[in-house]
């Protein structure tokens, strides 16, 4: 595929307990980020608000546009209880290039 003009290589693998995640640009991991949902029980309803815990494990700490994009992500993934481990090496990811990359994934869905 190809995100911000630049040939991507996208990686996307389904295991019984997570998402796996890999997209690159120079055949490396990159920054390594770990991303997980939970959802809590509001009133007698049974109601809930989804909220979302992102951590990079590798790489980058300061890139905030990483912690959005592992957000969103998971925020398009079903609630089947799953995390999301991301590997992402992008050479120029802005904003335009994020939605570019989600697309793709969603589009090419494994869960």
């Amino acid at each position: 595929v190809h995100i911000g003009g630049q040939a991507t290589d996208l990686i996307l693998t389904a295991y019984s307990n997570k998402i796996f995640i890999v997209a690159t640009q120079n055949q490396k991991i990159g920054t390594l980020i770990s991303a997980e949902s939970d959802v809590k029980s509001i009133g007698a309803l049974g109601g809930g608000e989804r909220t979302y815990t992102v951590k990079t494990i590798l790489g980058k700490r300061d890139d905030d546009m990483l912690t959005l994009l592992a957000r969103t992500l998971m925020a398009k993934l079903p609630q089947t209880g799953k995390s999301l481990l991301l590997g992402i090496n992008i050479k120029k990811l802005d904003q335009k290039a994020a939605k570019q990359l989600i697309s793709k994934i969603v589009e090419h869905k494994v869960w």
